[in-house]
């Protein structure tokens, strides 16, 4: 975890944190912020920094949810912090020792391998390896399985070094597969996020179909030998547009979005479900920014 409190100790000295819940404390969130729109401002920061401290400030957003914090709170937090930081002088003292606190509080930070970004029901693995594996492999990641076999969903390299979203479903039939979908919450049909308190597991946290959109993969191939999920020995790689990946950057972290496998049958359609958490999917990719 991000080292928190010497960040903090600066950046009190500029404003007092402003309360978000009775039973959730927003310190991490707000001063990350503050500090991520001062440097938009003021350049306080090189670009590995800034985008640490991004991944930082979302990783406290996703940590602020899952605690109880409520959203709306939430966004009147981030509208104080944004507020103070556009009120401080870039030349202010206070400010300057803030950014000296910063910047030895993530000296490490831009230095680490790999990282670990726990949620409720599944987590997400990110991995910033010096050069991309000759096989292909995960950027970040999340496991998860159908009743066929298991599958891994993220961020993947090919050998070329290209990035992209994409779903590797760990069984030889997925290769019959006619194509791919990511389901999603629309904001257009449904502004808010999409959290029943009452789901027990991560399929119960699925929105109704009715305020969905899908995503369809772009392409189908067979799952190169590095992105193939433990203990699979074939598969098949969807590989979905950028703009699925920036439509889960925008969810919030509580979701959980469905990959879909389709298969043409007699009887129509045939479907092979694997539900995934949204999780700290966004604070994954600026972790893996942050490195570049």
């Amino acid at each position: 975890m991000i080292k928190a409190r010497p960040i903090a100790l600066a950046i009190l000295a500029l404003a007092a944190c402003p309360p978000l819940a009775a039973n959730a404390a927003p310190d991490p969130f707000y001063e990350r912020t503050l500090m991520s729109a001062a440097n938009a401002r003021c350049q306080l920061f090189d670009p590995a920094l800034a985008a640490a401290l991004a991944a930082s400030a979302r990783q406290a957003r996703g940590a602020a949810l899952r605690g109880g914090a409520d959203p709306d709170a939430l966004a009147a937090v981030e509208a104080r912090a944004r507020a103070r930081a556009g009120a401080v002088p870039c030349g202010s003292a206070d400010l300057k020792l803030a950014a000296a606190r910063v910047r030895d509080a993530f000296a490490g930070y831009s230095r680490m391998r790999a990282m670990d970004f726990p949620g409720e029901h599944r987590a997400w693995r990110a991995e910033r390896t010096q050069a991309a594996p000759a096989g292909g492999g995960w950027r970040l990641s999340q496991s998860g399985a159908s009743a066929l076999g298991p599958a891994t969903f993220g961020i993947a390299v090919d050998a070329n070094g290209r990035e992209s979203l994409v779903a590797v479903a760990g069984w030889p039939a997925a290769l019959a597969a006619s194509g791919a979908r990511l389901v999603l919450r629309d904001p257009a049909k449904a502004p808010r996020a999409y959290v029943d308190p009452r789901a027990k597991t991560l399929a119960d946290r699925l929105p109704p179909r009715s305020i969905t959109r899908a995503i369809l993969a772009s392409d189908k191939a067979a799952a190169a030998p590095g992105l193939l999920p433990a203990g699979a020995s074939a598969g098949a790689a969807f590989t979905f547009p950028a703009s699925a990946a920036a439509a889960l950057q925008r969810l919030d972290p509580r979701e959980a979005v469905l990959l879909e496998l389709t298969y043409p049958s007699l009887k129509g359609e045939r479907t092979e479900r694997i539900p995934l958490e949204v999780g700290d999917f966004a604070a994954g990719v600026a972790f893996l920014s942050a490195a570049r």
